[in-house]
């Protein structure tokens, strides 16, 4: 059931549950059981933001439309890949053999 507004103009205003059917006709306020007139307001709408809006337009497309990536975006910023800064150690770097040598004992 639709939830309506109504102003008192003894008490001020209020709201009550009705079907669509009495939409349009008066009320009792409940506290003082005089005469009520309805108050017209905005549907309650929500509007999403644009990158939320495009977000999820994308997501949409994509899921009867799917693109395939051939790299990263134009105009994105990447990061460099550099090599590590800290050495490996030479139990963990690859043998000529494919395998690695175990860690040291702490025996």
């Amino acid at each position: 059931m639709p939830l309506y507004a109504f102003q008192c103009e003894v008490c001020g205003p209020f709201e009550e549950r009705r079907p669509l059917s009495e939409s349009g006709g008066p009320s009792r306020c409940p506290v003082c059981q005089g005469s009520a007139r309805r108050l017209y307001t905005p549907p309650l709408l929500v509007r999403t933001s644009g990158p939320v809006r495009r977000a999820r337009s994308l997501e949409e497309k994509s899921a009867h439309e799917p693109e395939v990536v051939q790299g990263p975006p134009s105009g994105l910023p990447g990061r460099p890949l550099r090599p590590p800064a800290h050495a490996t150690p030479s139990w963990a770097a690859p043998r000529k053999g494919g395998g690695t040598t175990s860690p040291p004992s702490r025996l």
